[in-house]
């Protein structure tokens, strides 16, 4: 009776092992799904991203991961004073997808699918894909393959224009009105995409309109160093005109906008040269364009006028733009109840070390404040007053509206 009791026993165990093995074995069969092999492209024109998967044998389908990482590098001008934490973009999962079917395949993820219905290219930044291939039907519960060795791709918006449309049509446009043209990161978030660019119509010809942009758009000192500057040789022109005009705009809205002549007239008040005019795509409105009643502005410079009021769009908040959000008098306020900032004019203050600005009351700063106080508007005592506040840019241009 005892050799029969251990005699079970022995077979009970020997059952067992095997059942284990047996196990193992199923999972070692359940792990053969292949993995896919994948290629990854941006689509034409940077529309969307194709991706490429091999047939995979023993895959029912896939499952395709995307993460983007955002990239603002452009917003930081290559200065330490912007590249604060505000910005420190993390990967993100923006677009997961099921496709069946095993045979080889390309997908294009388009823009507006992958950001928003808006999103016409893809934001700058790193993308990230990798695929699992899945079976279902062949072992009774989903069983999926180990992921596909990850494909990355970095889209540097400063090669291409973002832009908003591909066409416009402002025939009907009048002076005052608010049009879209053109897009910039003004929310602060940088995995949605742009936002269309408002502006406000100051003169309209035939041929032409003469807009400013109805927010500002973006913190940068006037000149990266305290020296002796005019507009033609200050480092925010050639920002303007460069980095910001190839990004904001795609080629359609780049073939608008007209080549003007800016005159840089001297300081009113104090007769500091205004240096050389210049050929600019983008550029600042003058001391004299402020005070122009023809565009909507109050003819004097110390009255605080609402229309020379000026809101800092959120992004331009995050990155410091100066606005006070303490004061309660209608003065500190737009006319749509907004808190407004100081934002640069183009015209040399009381010597060439200083520029005009608007004040967030809506009043002229004839004198100026320093070119570069952006830079050290943590030394106080030694720097003038107005250092301490951090001006914002509010771009205007000239776009046609009429084949010339």
């Amino acid at each position: 009776m005892r050799f029969i009791k251990r005699l079970l026993t022995i077979m009970l165990t020997i059952v067992f092992i095997l059942g284990a093995f047996g196990s193992v074995k199923v999972d070692a069969k359940e792990i053969t799904i292949a993995t896919p092999k994948i290629s990854i492209k941006v689509a034409k024109f940077e529309s969307g991203i194709k991706v490429s998967i091999g047939k995979t044998k023993d895959a029912e389908g896939y499952l395709v991961y995307l993460t983007f990482k955002a990239d603002n590098s452009l917003y930081k001008d290559g200065n330490d004073l912007f590249c604060d934490d505000n910005f420190s973009c993390k990967d993100k999962l923006v677009k997961k997808i099921e496709l069946s079917g095993a045979k080889k395949r390309t997908v294009t993820l388009k823009a507006e699918e992958l950001i928003n219905e808006n999103c016409k290219s893809l934001p700058a930044g790193k993308y990230t894909i990798k695929v699992k291939s899945y079976n279902t039907k062949k072992y009774g519960a989903i069983k999926y393959s180990e992921y596909s060795k990850s494909k990355s791709l970095k889209i540097e918006d400063y090669n291409y224009g973002y832009g908003y449309q591909s066409s416009y049509d402002f025939s009907n446009v009048k002076k005052g009105d608010i049009i879209t043209f053109g897009a910039y990161e003004q929310d602060g978030n940088f995995y949605n995409g742009r936002e269309p660019i408002e502006w406000v119509v100051l003169k309209k010809t035939k041929k032409q309109i003469f807009v400013v942009s109805k927010y500002v758009l973006d913190r940068l000192p006037y000149n990266n160093q305290q020296t002796n500057v005019t507009w033609e040789t200050c480092t925010l022109r050639k920002w303007l005109n460069d980095k910001f005009y190839n990004a904001a705009f795609n080629k359609s809205e780049k073939h608008m906008i007209k080549t003007t002549t800016v005159e840089n007239y001297d300081n009113a008040e104090k007769d500091t040269p205004g240096g050389e005019d210049t050929n600019d795509k983008v550029f600042l409105l003058s001391q004299l364009d402020i005070i122009e009643s023809d565009y909507g502005f109050a003819d004097k410079y110390a009255v605080t006028d609402i229309n020379r009021r000026c809101a800092p769009s959120n992004y331009a908040i995050v990155r410091g733009v100066f606005y006070d959000n303490v004061a309660k008098d209608d003065e500190f306020f737009t006319a749509e109840g907004l808190r407004t900032c100081v934002w640069w004019l183009r015209t040399p203050g009381t010597n060439n070390k200083k520029v005009c600005c608007t004040y967030n009351v809506g009043c002229v700063v004839g004198y100026g404040f320093s070119v570069s106080r952006d830079y050290n508007h943590r030394d106080f005592q030694e720097i003038d007053y107005g250092s301490i506040l951090i001006i914002g840019v509010r771009p205007a241009m000239c776009i046609n509206i009429e084949s010339e």
